[in-house]
């Protein structure tokens, strides 16, 4: 069954049951409230469903957006197209701004959301009783609200948190209830955030159904979508431990990385063979590719596209990604020309519609990029090398990989080189440039043709506040006990 089917009849029954407590609490005859909306398992599947439908890191358009948008545009893989009306300009600039709208609104109020979403719909899930089949499923059901809560707050640590590494850093409030409307709450630490959110997921993992059908389906949350995210967190926290290399290749070993023909296919929505887990969009859906074009990948349409500097490394290395991700309708000119046209096809449309594809969030090449770093943390910098040897060759790209990584630096940098070639547009660039950059002594540089297509930034130092998104003015204006981010 299609995720959305339920979506607008789910939302409008949710926003009768989280409207504002009026002054005198009173209930009004024929209200919806959670206790008459919730009644049988199947309601409690409908209001999965919600959830589902209220998690857009792939939202937005015509300048605007959410978590993928903001690392294309605040990172270096974009430029101003040729049918651009200013698009985009502001964040691309990084003149700040965190309002209705605004990049640090719209990735926290969504997030929000679908914890609130979520907590309702596991709220239900207490006070109703099942038995048998019923419990195993509503067990089921109970695991995937977890694991989504435990992204969700995750992602706001990563975009709210001015340093991973020290566990006494302000980072996401912990959200495991529904607050009155007058409660005010202070963020959580980086080291609560990660010990609430590691809870989450080690309880989903007790709970999910081996048996059940939607397991081989990653349009929905299984037990690989909560080691995938383990993986993620080890990351960011830097945990470089062995025992996640090990949980890699357990990834890995049941979601090989895809051929040069199945690459292709991923992309246009027909084969699935290393994606882990995805957001299924379909007919009447908002689509991925109005981030770039007004209308369709195509020539004239689009308001923002490749940069020129990402168009040169996909171009030099050839191969699957070279064909998958830059539109064949392209126009290049010259080297770095400001007429170049270059076309992001990494949302090329599918047959529900010409906008519109899945967002693969979880696949194994990522696995396998981090797989890398976890090794070359380790010094087994030979390791590291051809883990990443093997996505190159399985990409067909002409590039080799060097033959020895000498140093960390050296492994990190070229490991950086291949996440951004693999990764592009898929929500990670920035937040590798802020998670990894200080580390190597690097910060945002652009092509100097790219930034001058915006009359931009080219250059933003990892030192930078800005790599850490400002606390909306919404969430500031209603809870009077948070703190803003520095420098705002």
């Amino acid at each position: 069954m299609k995720k959305h089917i339920f979506k607008i009849l789910f939302l409008f029954a949710l926003s009768l049951s989280v409207s504002c407590e009026d002054a005198t609490d009173i209930l009004q005859e024929g209200e919806l409230t959670e206790d008459a909306a919730y009644r049988s398992l199947a309601d409690v599947q409908s209001g999965l469903l919600g959830v589902y439908a209220a998690y857009a890191p792939d939202g937005g358009g015509n300048g605007t957006g959410n978590s993928l948008y903001a690392n294309a545009i605040l990172g270096d893989n974009l430029k101003a197209g040729l049918a651009s009306n200013g698009q985009g300009a502001q964040d691309y600039n990084y003149v700040v701004s965190f309002t209705s709208g605004s990049i640090p609104h719209n990735i926290w109020n969504n997030r929000y959301v679908t914890i609130n979403f979520a907590n309702r719909v596991l709220g239900v899930l207490d006070r109703l009783t099942f038995t048998g089949e019923e419990l195993v499923e509503a067990n089921h059901i109970k695991a995937q609200l977890l694991a989504i809560r435990a992204l969700c707050h995750f992602e706001v640590v990563q975009y709210y948190t001015t340093d991973y590494s020290n566990p006494n850093t302000l980072g996401a409030i912990n959200m495991d209830f529904v607050p009155e409307t007058a409660d005010v709450f202070e963020r959580n630490t980086v080291s609560e955030n990660l010990t609430f959110i590691k809870e989450d997921l080690n309880t989903a993992l007790t709970l999910f159904d081996p048996s059940n059908e939607t397991n081989d389906n990653p349009i929905w949350i299984s037990e690989d979508f909560v080691k995938f995210l383990k993986l993620r967190i080890a990351l960011t926290e830097g945990d470089s431990s062995t025992a996640n290399i090990t949980l890699a290749n357990e990834l890995l070993a049941d979601y090989p990385l895809a051929s040069f023909g199945e690459y292709i296919g991923m992309y246009l929505d027909v084969d699935d063979t290393e994606v882990i887990f995805k957001l299924s969009r379909v007919v009447g859906d908002a689509g991925v590719a109005q981030l770039f074009y007004f209308n369709f990948p195509g020539t004239g349409d689009g308001f923002l596209e490749m940069s020129n500097e990402l168009f040169n490394l996909l171009d030099a290395e050839g191969g699957a990604r070279r064909q998958a991700f830059v539109n064949s309708a392209s126009t290049v000119v010259g080297l770095n020309d400001p007429a170049n046209e270059l076309l992001i096809n990494k949302y090329p449309g599918s047959a529900a519609g010409q906008a519109i594809n899945d967002f693969k969030m979880m696949r194994a090449s990522e696995v396998q990029l981090i797989k890398a770093e976890l090794q070359a943390r380790n010094n087994m910098f030979a390791d590291a090398a051809t883990t990443i040897q093997e996505l190159r060759t399985a990409r067909g790209s002409a590039t080799a990989t060097p033959t020895s990584y000498t140093n960390l630096n050296v492994a990190l940098t070229d490991i950086m080189l291949e996440r951004r070639l693999e990764l592009c547009y898929e929500g990670h660039r920035w937040l590798d440039i802020k998670r990894v950059g200080p580390e190597l002594g690097i910060g945002l540089s652009r092509n100097s043709a790219d930034c001058a297509s915006f009359e931009g930034v080219c250059d933003i130092s990892s030192s930078d506040f800005r790599f850490t998104l400002a606390i909306p003015q919404d969430e500031i204006n209603g809870n009077t006990a948070i703190s803003q981010n520095p420098q705002y």
